[in-house]
């Protein structure tokens, strides 16, 4: 299967380009797609900074780029801006379509540790799979100097993974995030699949 990203869309926007990318994950047992806003580039040689956007709950790598309006900083400022999924799809798991809050487009961007849920390991995607990704395609983006930020869901990855990694990430921002998972029902129920019964083992994750 072919692991390299391979162009699916591209757009222009703010004189820089939407563009997405579909590959298959070994992190994860299934294709994934991501996008990339890439800015206008002063130079052949110049490598852009980047931002990682994770999404909220029900997302998919689309949601953030074609609403936001965030490629008009990016642009001006020279950041390029990277997309990714919120979860695994098409592995055909029993319940994982079953409810928007839970399963497929609620990957909740951790490392499951139940066994039915194995393939969900979006922390290792974003934080190792993606990053090697790009750093080894995309020869305009400088890995080294990335930020991390995201909204609900994603806005409890971007802490989370920022938290867990000061050397990889210059900043984190988080919009409307979910800060409290446990003691949440959103957070409870993603935690109790993917992590188990046991709430002392979710305090690690």
């Amino acid at each position: 299967m072919e692991t390299k990203p391979n162009e699916i869309s591209s757009s222009k926007m703010f004189g820089g380009y939407n563009k997405r990318y579909k590959h298959f994950s070994p992190t994860l047992g299934c294709s994934m797609t991501f996008h990339i806003y890439f800015p206008p580039s002063p130079s052949p040689s110049h490598r852009f900074p980047v931002l990682y956007w994770l999404s909220g709950l029900t997302c998919t790598d689309e949601n953030f780029i074609t609403k936001s309006g965030a490629q008009r900083v990016a642009s001006s400022e020279g950041v390029a801006l990277i997309a990714p999924d919120t979860s695994p799809r098409g592995l055909s798991i029993e319940g994982e379509a079953d409810s928007w809050d839970f399963g497929v487009g609620a990957g909740f961007y951790l490392n499951a540790t139940e066994e039915k849920w194995k393939n969900w390991r979006m922390y290792d995607y974003v934080v190792k799979e993606l990053p090697q990704l790009l750093n080894e395609n995309f020869s305009q983006l400088d890995t080294s100097r990335a930020s991390i930020s995201g909204h609900s869901m994603g806005g409890h990855g971007a802490l989370t993974i920022y938290l867990k990694n000061l050397d990889k990430y210059k900043s984190v921002s988080a919009f409307a995030p979910i800060v409290n998972p446990a003691n949440c029902p959103w957070g409870q129920k993603a935690f109790s699949n993917y992590l188990g019964g046991n709430k002392t083992d979710w305090e690690v994750r």
